[in-house]
Protein backbone atom coordinates (compact mmCIF):
# COMPACT_ATOMS: atom_id res chain seq x y z
CA UNK A 1 0.00 0.00 0.00
CA UNK A 2 1.54 3.37 -1.36
CA UNK A 3 -1.59 5.61 -0.12
CA UNK A 4 -0.57 7.42 3.23
CA UNK A 5 -4.17 7.76 3.66
CA UNK A 6 -5.70 6.30 6.75
CA UNK A 7 -9.26 4.82 6.54
CA UNK A 8 -10.77 7.39 8.92
CA UNK A 9 -8.57 10.28 8.62
CA UNK A 10 -11.37 12.51 7.12
CA UNK A 11 -13.33 12.31 10.55
CA UNK A 12 -13.03 14.01 12.95
CA UNK A 13 -14.41 12.27 16.81
CA UNK A 14 -15.05 14.19 20.51
CA UNK A 15 -14.26 11.71 23.30
CA UNK A 16 -15.92 13.00 26.44
CA UNK A 17 -14.60 11.85 30.16
CA UNK A 18 -17.22 13.42 32.43
CA UNK A 19 -16.57 13.83 35.95
CA UNK A 20 -17.81 11.26 38.43
CA UNK A 21 -18.07 8.35 35.65
CA UNK A 22 -18.03 5.02 36.46
CA UNK A 23 -14.92 3.68 35.68
CA UNK A 24 -16.44 0.42 33.16
CA UNK A 25 -18.24 2.90 31.30
CA UNK A 26 -15.06 5.37 31.01
CA UNK A 27 -12.56 2.53 29.43
CA UNK A 28 -15.59 1.50 27.33
CA UNK A 29 -15.36 5.12 26.12
CA UNK A 30 -11.97 5.59 25.59
CA UNK A 31 -12.32 2.05 23.96
CA UNK A 32 -13.98 3.03 21.22
CA UNK A 33 -12.20 6.10 20.57
CA UNK A 34 -8.48 4.50 20.66
CA UNK A 35 -9.65 2.31 17.81
CA UNK A 36 -11.31 5.34 15.95
CA UNK A 37 -7.67 7.23 16.42
CA UNK A 38 -5.60 4.67 15.61
CA UNK A 39 -7.24 3.88 12.74
CA UNK A 40 -6.80 7.48 11.36
CA UNK A 41 -9.63 9.80 12.57
CA UNK A 42 -8.92 13.01 14.78
CA UNK A 43 -10.09 12.26 18.29
CA UNK A 44 -10.30 14.91 20.65
CA UNK A 45 -10.27 13.59 24.04
CA UNK A 46 -12.09 15.88 26.55
CA UNK A 47 -10.92 15.60 30.05
CA UNK A 48 -12.42 17.13 33.45
CA UNK A 49 -10.35 19.42 35.44
CA UNK A 50 -7.38 17.07 37.02
CA UNK A 51 -7.27 14.52 33.52
CA UNK A 52 -9.07 11.61 33.76
CA UNK A 53 -8.95 9.26 36.31
CA UNK A 54 -7.69 6.58 34.25
CA UNK A 55 -4.63 8.98 33.93
CA UNK A 56 -3.72 7.38 38.14
CA UNK A 57 -5.07 3.96 37.55
CA UNK A 58 -3.36 0.59 37.88
CA UNK A 59 -1.15 -1.34 36.40
CA UNK A 60 1.49 1.59 36.78
CA UNK A 61 4.79 1.70 34.62
CA UNK A 62 8.13 2.12 36.24
CA UNK A 63 7.68 5.54 36.19
CA UNK A 64 4.42 5.61 37.63
CA UNK A 65 2.25 6.63 34.64
CA UNK A 66 -0.96 4.34 34.33
CA UNK A 67 -0.06 1.77 31.52
CA UNK A 68 -4.21 1.71 30.89
CA UNK A 69 -4.24 5.05 30.32
CA UNK A 70 -1.54 4.93 27.72
CA UNK A 71 -2.67 1.63 26.20
CA UNK A 72 -6.35 3.37 26.19
CA UNK A 73 -5.66 6.80 24.99
CA UNK A 74 -2.91 6.18 22.02
CA UNK A 75 -2.94 8.63 19.04
CA UNK A 76 -5.51 10.78 20.70
CA UNK A 77 -5.45 14.85 21.78
CA UNK A 78 -6.58 15.91 25.16
CA UNK A 79 -8.83 19.10 26.23
CA UNK A 80 -9.45 19.57 29.45
CA UNK A 81 -12.55 21.32 30.19
CA UNK A 82 -15.09 22.22 33.00
CA UNK A 83 -18.50 20.59 32.21
CA UNK A 84 -20.27 22.13 35.57
CA UNK A 85 -19.37 25.50 34.15
CA UNK A 86 -20.87 27.34 31.26
CA UNK A 87 -17.26 28.64 29.62
CA UNK A 88 -16.72 24.77 29.36
CA UNK A 89 -19.99 23.51 27.83
CA UNK A 90 -19.56 26.34 25.54
CA UNK A 91 -16.49 25.41 24.69
CA UNK A 92 -17.49 22.12 24.14
CA UNK A 93 -20.53 23.36 21.97
CA UNK A 94 -18.18 24.97 19.72
CA UNK A 95 -16.16 21.67 19.61
CA UNK A 96 -18.67 19.66 18.78
CA UNK A 97 -20.50 22.21 15.55
CA UNK A 98 -16.88 21.00 13.80
CA UNK A 99 -17.09 17.25 15.24
CA UNK A 100 -18.61 13.70 12.94
CA UNK A 101 -19.40 11.93 15.87
CA UNK A 102 -19.20 12.61 20.09
CA UNK A 103 -18.27 9.74 22.15
CA UNK A 104 -19.78 10.05 25.73
CA UNK A 105 -20.97 7.78 29.04
CA UNK A 106 -24.97 8.46 30.41
CA UNK A 107 -25.12 10.03 32.87
CA UNK A 108 -23.01 13.26 31.81
CA UNK A 109 -23.58 16.84 31.24
CA UNK A 110 -22.45 16.67 27.31
CA UNK A 111 -25.78 14.55 25.99
CA UNK A 112 -27.73 17.79 26.28
CA UNK A 113 -25.15 19.27 23.71
CA UNK A 114 -24.33 16.23 21.83
CA UNK A 115 -27.67 15.78 20.76
CA UNK A 116 -27.95 19.15 19.75
CA UNK A 117 -25.01 19.67 17.77
CA UNK A 118 -24.54 17.96 14.00
CA UNK A 119 -22.41 15.42 15.58
CA UNK A 120 -23.45 11.85 16.05
CA UNK A 121 -24.03 11.02 19.46
CA UNK A 122 -22.89 7.70 20.68
CA UNK A 123 -23.67 6.78 24.14
CA UNK A 124 -22.33 4.17 26.15
CA UNK A 125 -24.69 3.10 29.65
CA UNK A 126 -24.55 0.75 31.83
CA UNK A 127 -28.00 -0.33 31.41
CA UNK A 128 -30.97 -0.49 28.65
CA UNK A 129 -33.40 3.00 28.57
CA UNK A 130 -36.04 0.06 30.01
CA UNK A 131 -33.97 -1.14 33.14
CA UNK A 132 -35.67 1.11 35.95
CA UNK A 133 -31.63 1.06 37.13
CA UNK A 134 -30.97 4.31 39.03
CA UNK A 135 -30.11 2.32 42.37
CA UNK A 136 -28.37 -0.33 40.68
CA UNK A 137 -24.61 -0.39 41.17
CA UNK A 138 -22.67 0.21 38.11
CA UNK A 139 -19.28 -1.88 38.35
CA UNK A 140 -17.63 -4.38 36.20
CA UNK A 141 -18.29 -6.98 38.80
CA UNK A 142 -22.14 -6.35 39.10
CA UNK A 143 -22.27 -6.00 35.20
CA UNK A 144 -20.67 -9.34 34.13
CA UNK A 145 -22.87 -10.83 37.45
CA UNK A 146 -25.77 -9.17 35.55
CA UNK A 147 -24.98 -11.10 32.15
CA UNK A 148 -24.69 -14.33 33.75
CA UNK A 149 -20.79 -14.50 33.10
CA UNK A 150 -20.23 -15.19 36.68
CA UNK A 151 -22.45 -18.29 36.62
CA UNK A 152 -20.06 -19.92 34.00
CA UNK A 153 -16.39 -19.25 35.40
CA UNK A 154 -14.88 -20.91 38.32
CA UNK A 155 -15.31 -24.42 40.09
CA UNK A 156 -18.98 -25.48 41.00
CA UNK A 157 -18.14 -25.99 44.78
CA UNK A 158 -16.53 -22.73 44.95
CA UNK A 159 -18.07 -18.92 44.66
CA UNK A 160 -18.41 -17.88 41.15
CA UNK A 161 -14.92 -15.76 39.57
CA UNK A 162 -14.83 -12.22 38.03
CA UNK A 163 -13.57 -12.36 34.75
CA UNK A 164 -9.56 -10.97 34.66
CA UNK A 165 -9.74 -7.60 33.18
CA UNK A 166 -12.07 -5.10 31.92
CA UNK A 167 -13.41 -7.32 29.79
CA UNK A 168 -17.37 -6.08 30.05
CA UNK A 169 -15.81 -2.72 29.45
CA UNK A 170 -13.52 -3.88 26.32
CA UNK A 171 -16.63 -5.56 24.59
CA UNK A 172 -18.86 -2.87 24.98
CA UNK A 173 -15.71 -0.08 23.45
CA UNK A 174 -16.02 -2.52 20.83
CA UNK A 175 -19.69 -2.37 20.13
CA UNK A 176 -19.55 1.29 20.51
CA UNK A 177 -17.00 1.39 17.55
CA UNK A 178 -19.04 -0.66 15.90
CA UNK A 179 -22.21 1.60 16.06
CA UNK A 180 -19.75 4.36 15.43
CA UNK A 181 -18.07 3.06 12.45
CA UNK A 182 -21.76 2.23 10.79
CA UNK A 183 -22.60 6.27 11.77
CA UNK A 184 -19.57 7.59 9.80
CA UNK A 185 -20.02 5.34 7.09
CA UNK A 186 -23.78 6.95 7.12
CA UNK A 187 -22.44 10.78 6.99
CA UNK A 188 -19.90 9.77 4.56
CA UNK A 189 -22.66 8.55 2.15
CA UNK A 190 -24.80 11.69 2.95
CA UNK A 191 -27.30 9.77 4.81
CA UNK A 192 -28.58 10.72 8.26
CA UNK A 193 -26.94 8.51 10.89
CA UNK A 194 -29.13 7.86 14.11
CA UNK A 195 -28.00 8.18 17.20
CA UNK A 196 -26.33 5.22 18.94
CA UNK A 197 -26.87 3.83 22.19
CA UNK A 198 -24.63 1.03 24.02
CA UNK A 199 -25.86 -0.98 27.28
CA UNK A 200 -22.99 -2.79 29.12
CA UNK A 201 -25.46 -5.24 30.06
CA UNK A 202 -26.82 -5.71 26.97
CA UNK A 203 -23.35 -6.38 25.54
CA UNK A 204 -22.98 -8.68 28.07
CA UNK A 205 -26.31 -10.19 27.26
CA UNK A 206 -24.68 -10.89 24.56
CA UNK A 207 -21.19 -12.36 25.07
CA UNK A 208 -23.00 -14.65 27.30
CA UNK A 209 -25.30 -15.97 24.66
CA UNK A 210 -25.36 -19.52 25.87
CA UNK A 211 -26.94 -18.65 28.72
CA UNK A 212 -30.16 -17.84 26.93
CA UNK A 213 -30.02 -20.37 24.21
CA UNK A 214 -29.49 -23.05 26.65
CA UNK A 215 -32.21 -22.10 29.09
CA UNK A 216 -34.36 -21.94 25.97
CA UNK A 217 -33.48 -25.35 24.47
CA UNK A 218 -33.29 -27.35 27.49
CA UNK A 219 -34.76 -24.96 30.32
CA UNK A 220 -31.80 -24.52 32.44
CA UNK A 221 -29.03 -22.07 31.77
CA UNK A 222 -25.09 -23.56 31.53
CA UNK A 223 -23.36 -23.11 34.73
CA UNK A 224 -19.63 -24.38 36.11
CA UNK A 225 -18.97 -27.63 35.37
CA UNK A 226 -15.54 -27.82 36.41
CA UNK A 227 -13.48 -31.33 36.11
CA UNK A 228 -17.29 -32.45 34.32
CA UNK A 229 -17.09 -29.43 31.72
CA UNK A 230 -16.45 -30.87 28.46
CA UNK A 231 -13.12 -28.91 27.28
CA UNK A 232 -10.73 -28.58 30.30
CA UNK A 233 -7.45 -26.94 30.83
CA UNK A 234 -4.62 -29.87 31.02
CA UNK A 235 -1.08 -30.06 32.12
CA UNK A 236 1.48 -30.77 30.25
CA UNK A 237 5.34 -31.03 30.64
CA UNK A 238 5.66 -27.50 30.77
CA UNK A 239 3.22 -25.48 31.39
CA UNK A 240 -0.56 -26.24 30.38
CA UNK A 241 -2.71 -26.82 27.03
CA UNK A 242 -6.47 -25.59 26.45
CA UNK A 243 -8.18 -29.23 24.85
CA UNK A 244 -10.70 -27.66 22.52
CA UNK A 245 -12.11 -29.13 19.52
CA UNK A 246 -15.77 -29.22 17.91
CA UNK A 247 -18.07 -32.52 17.00
CA UNK A 248 -16.36 -32.94 13.60
CA UNK A 249 -12.82 -32.59 14.96
CA UNK A 250 -13.35 -35.60 17.46
CA UNK A 251 -12.46 -38.01 14.78
CA UNK A 252 -8.58 -36.27 14.56
CA UNK A 253 -8.82 -35.76 17.78
CA UNK A 254 -9.04 -39.56 18.89
CA UNK A 255 -6.07 -40.59 15.74
CA UNK A 256 -4.05 -37.94 17.98
CA UNK A 257 -3.89 -39.25 21.00
CA UNK A 258 -4.06 -42.55 19.73
CA UNK A 259 -5.20 -44.87 22.25
CA UNK A 260 -7.04 -47.48 21.91
CA UNK A 261 -9.27 -46.96 24.71
CA UNK A 262 -11.28 -43.75 22.66
CA UNK A 263 -12.40 -45.93 20.01
CA UNK A 264 -14.99 -47.34 22.90
CA UNK A 265 -18.89 -46.70 21.22
CA UNK A 266 -18.95 -44.73 24.13
CA UNK A 267 -17.32 -41.97 23.08
CA UNK A 268 -18.62 -41.59 19.20
CA UNK A 269 -21.11 -38.61 20.39
CA UNK A 270 -21.03 -36.00 21.88
CA UNK A 271 -23.70 -37.02 24.55
CA UNK A 272 -21.02 -39.68 25.18
CA UNK A 273 -18.54 -38.44 25.75
CA UNK A 274 -20.33 -36.11 28.31
CA UNK A 275 -22.08 -38.79 30.33
CA UNK A 276 -18.25 -40.72 30.32
CA UNK A 277 -16.28 -37.14 31.20
CA UNK A 278 -14.24 -38.41 33.82
CA UNK A 279 -13.17 -41.52 31.73
CA UNK A 280 -12.50 -39.56 28.94
CA UNK A 281 -10.12 -37.43 30.30
CA UNK A 282 -8.25 -40.32 32.02
CA UNK A 283 -7.67 -41.55 28.87
CA UNK A 284 -6.27 -38.79 27.25
CA UNK A 285 -4.29 -36.52 30.24
CA UNK A 286 -1.22 -38.62 30.48
CA UNK A 287 -0.97 -38.18 26.53
CA UNK A 288 -0.72 -34.20 27.79
CA UNK A 289 1.86 -34.96 30.47
CA UNK A 290 4.12 -36.29 28.62
CA UNK A 291 4.57 -33.04 25.60
CA UNK A 292 5.50 -29.70 25.94
CA UNK A 293 3.20 -26.93 24.74
CA UNK A 294 4.98 -26.45 21.68
CA UNK A 295 4.85 -30.18 20.65
CA UNK A 296 1.46 -30.85 21.17
CA UNK A 297 0.74 -27.23 19.23
CA UNK A 298 2.50 -28.12 16.18
CA UNK A 299 1.20 -32.08 16.53
CA UNK A 300 -2.31 -30.75 16.73
CA UNK A 301 -2.47 -28.39 14.37
CA UNK A 302 -0.77 -30.84 11.43
CA UNK A 303 -4.17 -33.00 12.55
CA UNK A 304 -6.28 -29.82 12.12
CA UNK A 305 -7.35 -30.14 15.93
CA UNK A 306 -7.29 -26.46 17.70
CA UNK A 307 -5.89 -27.59 21.13
CA UNK A 308 -4.41 -24.05 22.19
CA UNK A 309 -1.22 -23.51 24.66
CA UNK A 310 -1.79 -21.63 27.74
CA UNK A 311 0.63 -18.77 27.70
CA UNK A 312 1.89 -15.93 30.41
CA UNK A 313 2.06 -12.48 29.87
CA UNK A 314 5.94 -12.46 29.31
CA UNK A 315 5.57 -15.65 26.63
CA UNK A 316 3.47 -13.71 24.45
CA UNK A 317 5.85 -11.42 23.72
CA UNK A 318 7.88 -13.64 22.02
CA UNK A 319 5.20 -16.25 20.08
CA UNK A 320 5.45 -16.78 16.65
CA UNK A 321 2.10 -15.46 16.11
CA UNK A 322 2.39 -11.79 17.28
CA UNK A 323 6.04 -11.74 16.32
CA UNK A 324 5.01 -12.70 12.90
CA UNK A 325 2.08 -9.89 12.53
CA UNK A 326 4.36 -7.16 14.11
CA UNK A 327 1.69 -6.73 16.95
CA UNK A 328 3.31 -5.17 19.45
CA UNK A 329 5.15 -2.58 18.62
CA UNK A 330 7.48 0.14 20.13
CA UNK A 331 6.40 2.97 20.87
CA UNK A 332 8.59 6.34 21.62
CA UNK A 333 6.77 8.12 24.50
CA UNK A 334 8.40 11.85 25.71
CA UNK A 335 7.83 11.18 29.09
CA UNK A 336 7.68 7.60 29.97
CA UNK A 337 10.48 6.17 27.05
CA UNK A 338 10.46 3.22 25.03
CA UNK A 339 7.68 0.65 25.75
CA UNK A 340 5.88 -2.09 23.80
CA UNK A 341 2.22 -1.65 22.68
CA UNK A 342 -0.36 -3.76 21.54
CA UNK A 343 -1.60 -2.60 17.56
CA UNK A 344 -4.92 -3.02 16.53
CA UNK A 345 -5.02 -6.92 15.41
CA UNK A 346 -5.86 -5.92 11.70
CA UNK A 347 -4.01 -4.68 8.82
CA UNK A 348 -4.68 -2.22 5.68
CA UNK A 349 -3.41 -4.09 2.99
CA UNK A 350 -0.80 -5.18 4.71
CA UNK A 351 0.21 -2.46 6.59
CA UNK A 352 -0.26 -2.43 10.87
CA UNK A 353 -1.95 0.89 12.60
CA UNK A 354 1.48 2.53 14.62
CA UNK A 355 0.13 4.48 17.38
CA UNK A 356 0.99 7.39 18.58
CA UNK A 357 1.67 8.06 22.56
CA UNK A 358 -1.24 8.79 24.56
CA UNK A 359 -1.41 12.58 25.27
CA UNK A 360 0.22 14.37 27.85
CA UNK A 361 -1.63 16.41 30.77
CA UNK A 362 1.03 19.21 30.12
CA UNK A 363 -1.49 22.17 29.35
CA UNK A 364 0.75 23.03 26.53
CA UNK A 365 0.30 20.04 24.51
CA UNK A 366 -3.51 20.57 25.16
CA UNK A 367 -5.36 20.98 21.67
CA UNK A 368 -6.83 24.53 21.30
Amino acid sequence: MTDPVLPLQRFTVVEVNDAGVPLCLRLATSLAAKIAADLGADVVKVEPPGGDPVRRAAPLLPSGASALFHFLNTSKRSLVLDLAADGGRARLAQLLERADACLFEEPAAVAPLARASRATPVEIAAFPVEMDAASRPVSELAIQALGGLMHMIGEPERKPLKLGGHQASYAAGLTAFTGLAAALAARDAGQAAPPVRVSLAEVMQWVNWKAASGAAATGTSPGREGKRSEFQVLPCRDGHVAVVYTVTQWPATRALIGDPRLDDPKFNTRAGRRTHIDELYAVIAPWFADRTRAEIQKTAQAKGVPFGPIFTPAELLATEQYVARGFLAEMAHPEIGKVLVPQLPVQWNGRSFAPRPAPSLDRAELAA
